[in-house]
């Protein structure tokens, strides 16, 4: 969000390199996007396929959203000192985008027969929007009715989860605190091996809140070949098992560290006006391309594909969907994310309202 200073100014405590990544990150799963919906939707130029890697390696900038959460995340969670309006923040930050979209499906997906609404009665509809409400899809085997909500069943449990512990380690003490985290993590693991990626977050924030960050210029040097070591593994695991998505912790907590030191070769390109623009709108962005980009797909395919060459059809499909995306993203985030948001802070007497998007 912005900082109370005005629009374009940046809040003090805003770290931009962390700030561009979130950009980044989002920008990647749009890649990714442009890919699954061309080959889903049979648009996918055959004369693609030798970079098809790096599309789909796109799809893994949500792990890179779940480290930067398991950074920030506790960082606020620790300013709030309070799990109750830790919650509560949350809770603003995350629904108004998000039910406004959720209305927005469950109230046309049964009209126009979209995926699994096409037949569903009242009784599975309401069952549905309560589910998928809780974001309890993702985690478990339920109907998901936002294709990319999956993650925010992560971050929600993530948040349950951190605020679990610091209740439990100011009133109890610290080793009740690891007893949770380990069952969490075994849980987490079991479902899920990228729930790990929270982990370096965590990690770096602990580490840079107890020590100062000095890195090498060596080890800095390393931020862009682990990056690119980070999501290759993560590409390669989808096809070899869980294994490679442990590993790909080891180069991402590389990669991070030097971001949030801020003085590492991905900085410069994080601190672009494009990718901090991208990252101030970047959680509206993630929810609303697929829903904007939705019609576009229906259009190729029943009108286009066949008549246009692929290559025609795949580049329009990136260029109108992204600039449509961004446009009601931008606008998603003024109204639900800064406008209605900061009603719902006044509304909540919240005193502690977070100056940035996290």
């Amino acid at each position: 969000m912005q900082s109370e200073a005005g629009a374009g100014a940046y809040p003090r405590n805003l770290n931009r390199q962390i700030h561009g990544l979130r950009g980044f990150s989002a920008l990647a799963v749009f890649v990714f996007h442009v890919y699954g919906m061309g080959t889903l939707w049979s648009f996918w130029p055959a004369a693609l396929n030798p970079v098809a890697p790096i599309f789909l390696a796109g799809r893994h900038g949500v792990e890179i959203f779940f480290i930067i959460s398991g950074y920030l995340i506790t960082g606020s969670l620790i300013r709030h000192q309070s799990a109750a309006k830790f919650l509560i923040d949350r809770a603003i930050r995350i629904y108004p985008v998000f039910m406004t979209i959720q209305l927005l499906v469950f109230g046309l997906g049964p009209f126009i027969h979209y995926r699994w609404f096409d037949g569903i009665g009242i009784g599975g509809w309401l069952t549905a929007f309560v589910e998928n409400g809780l974001f309890l899809p993702g985690i478990f085997d339920l109907p998901l009715a936002q294709l990319n909500a999956w993650s925010l069943s992560y971050e929600a449990a993530f948040y349950l989860v951190s605020a679990w512990c610091f209740v439990v380690a100011r009133y109890v003490g610290r080793w009740p605190v690891i007893v949770t985290l380990m069952v969490f993590l075994s849980f987490a693991l079991w479902i899920d091996a990228r729930a790990t990626f929270f982990l370096p977050g965590v990690t770096i924030f602990f580490l840079s809140r107890r020590l100062r960050i000095n890195l090498p210029g060596w080890f800095r040097s390393l931020s862009l070949p682990a990056l690119a070591l980070t999501l290759a593994l993560l590409t390669i695991s989808e096809f070899t098992g869980r294994a490679l998505t442990y590993a790909a912790t080891i180069p991402a907590f590389i990669f991070f560290i030097c971001v949030a030191e801020g003085r590492c070769l991905l900085s410069a390109l994080l601190r672009t006006q494009f990718l901090q623009f991208l990252g101030t709108i970047s959680y509206s962005f993630y929810l609303w391309s697929p829903v904007v980009t939705y019609p576009m797909k229906l259009v190729i395919q029943r009108y286009l594909h066949g008549r246009v060459d692929d290559m025609v059809n795949v580049v329009l499909f990136a260029i109108v969907g992204f600039t449509a995306s961004v446009a009601v993203a931008y606008a998603s985030y003024r109204v639900l994310e800064d406008c209605a948001g900061r009603r719902l802070h006044r509304s909540a007497g919240s005193r502690s309202r977070a100056t940035v998007p996290v």
